[in-house]
């Protein structure tokens, strides 16, 4: 079986925390808490001529969220792994 075949892709590599969490059904607030502690790959911008600015743009990294999410499913026992496949009898 060839990871690759199964993975998700979004147009581009990187989104806003909004349309981050309403893709995986979470609220805007719990995915800014996902940020705020380190729980997320994130890529802070801002205006390099401004560096004491508040405003930054935070934006979460797909490909490296996706290579942990299938890192954390690959990593579990295999009768874990596999449960949902005896359920439906294979």
């Amino acid at each position: 079986m060839i990871n690759d075949d199964y993975e998700m892709r979004y147009p581009i590599d990187v989104m806003h925390a909004k349309k981050f969490a309403e893709l995986i059904g979470k609220t805007p607030s719990a995915v800014q808490e996902m940020i705020e502690n380190n729980k997320l790959p994130v890529i802070r911008l801002q205006d390099p001529s401004k560096p004491n600015s508040r405003v930054r743009e935070r934006l979460i990294y797909l490909p490296e969220f996706h290579r942990g999410l299938r890192a954390a499913y690959f990593n579990r026992p295999a009768e874990e792994r596999d449960a949902w496949l005896k359920w439906l009898g294979l």
